[in-house]
């Protein structure tokens, strides 16, 4: 594959075309050209750099979507909506995806197809969606209820990293506070008390003992916390590593409740838009497995497909994993006795999505004022450590 600069003119407008993008051979280039009607004048061929490909956002990918199911509501055609939308897109990835694209539309491929191909770009419920959309004639909904599905997914995963990152954004300011106490402040004053021998409360004592030792800690301390962000690092790039980190998340108070909620709403959102789409369940527990936004999520998944291929019902397989409670597992049973799973898992997927909602709102509720109980009684100790020798100063020079 080479990379081909070219001007190109139009008949029809007089204009002359400067461009460029990935083509097989000249020739590849020359065909592309002629089925657009353009004249190629000159080209520059060179290899394309190595460079990561990183796939398009969730936001990114649904304005996509939304973008071309509002261009053929319109009744414009799928390949001028394509090529409106390479022509105004300001992500290179993606304007040069969708000349890709454009071309293997031309050459006879069709749209589930040409995306498929440039599936490190588009995540693959999009792809399931575009298959089930040509396939029932219904292409501009299933583009509009993917946008939707990613804008709400992408809201839930924004929800739960502001959970996770208030707890540690608390800590850190918390650490920072008292390591300026420590460090800047309180070795200042304290040299005022060594002054005073044995006759220290306590607490001065135990307030000089570490305002001594503190230094000395620094360094193990950095060092462990490198070496501890480090570990975690190298643990994430592992999937088993990673399953294991979501694991323990699933496990702590107020963090794991969060984490919960944002993976069932996640899992039941999923499997509602899909099933409503038309897809299986098999085919949707693949899919799921395919994405990994949870490593949790995708071992479930992995699960569920494996019994369901091998003829046990949906709920049987869903009460083997142990993650569902018996409120969920009943409105799976209902929904596959009466058919409705569609409604039940929307109904979930909503409830979770709410619930997880007011636990973000919940958690900083219940932080703010475990933090002024914690900064309170730091203050509360240095208080007494340095108000106690001042003030036995104060009484003996009364007593003269």
């Amino acid at each position: 594959m080479a990379v081909f600069s070219y001007q190109a003119f139009d008949p029809r407008t007089g204009k002359i075309w400067h461009d460029k993008g990935e083509f097989q051979s000249l020739e590849e280039l020359f065909r592309y050209l002629q089925s657009e009607g353009y004249v190629l004048l000159k080209y520059r061929r060179s290899l394309p750099f190595p460079v990561f490909q990183r796939s398009l956002s969730r936001p990114e990918l649904a304005e996509f979507c939304r973008h071309l199911a509002l261009l053929l509501r319109s009744g414009v055609p799928l390949l001028e909506g394509l090529r409106d939308i390479e022509k105004f897109t300001t992500r290179k990835s993606l304007k040069t995806a969708l000349a890709r694209i454009i071309r293997r539309l031309n050459e006879g491929m069709s749209l589930s197809e040409c995306i498929t191909a440039e599936k490190w770009l588009f995540a693959p419920i999009v792809q399931a969606l575009i298959r089930v959309g040509e396939e029932t004639g219904r292409l501009e909904e299933t583009l509009e209820k993917a946008a939707d599905h990613l804008m709400k997914v992408h809201t839930i995963i924004q929800r739960t990293k502001q959970a996770m990152l208030y707890p540690l954004f608390v800590l850190f300011s918390m650490g920072g506070a008292m390591a300026f106490w420590v460090f800047m402040v309180l070795p200042r004053v304290t040299e005022l008390f060594k002054q005073f021998g044995k006759d220290l409360p306590w607490t001065t004592k135990l307030l000089l003992f570490v305002v001594d030792k503190a230094p000395d800690l620094v360094f193990p301390t950095i060092l462990s916390i490198f070496l501890t962000v480090i570990f975690i690092w190298l643990l994430r790039r592992l999937p088993r590593g990673r399953l294991i980190i979501e694991k323990i998340l699933l496990k702590m108070p107020i963090l794991g409740r969060i984490k919960r909620l944002s993976n069932m709403a996640f899992f039941f959102e999923y499997i509602s838009l899909l099933l409503q789409a038309g897809i299986e369940l098999p085919r949707i527990f693949s899919i799921i497995e395919e994405t990994e936004s949870s490593p949790n999520l995708s071992q479930m998944a992995r699960h569920l497909k494996k019994r369901l291929l091998e003829g046990f019902s949906l709920t049987k397989a869903c009460e083997e994993t142990k993650v569902f409670n018996p409120l969920e597992l009943r409105m799976i049973r209902v929904g596959e006795e009466t058919g409705r799973l569609v409604e039940q898992f929307r109904y979930l997927a909503d409830y979770y999505y709410e619930g997880l909602g007011q636990a973000v709102e919940t958690l900083s509720k219940v932080l703010e004022p475990i933090l002024i109980i914690v900064v309170g009684l730091f203050f509360l100790i240095l208080a007494v450590a340095l108000l106690g020798p001042i003030y036995n100063l104060i009484s003996q020079l009364g007593a003269f």
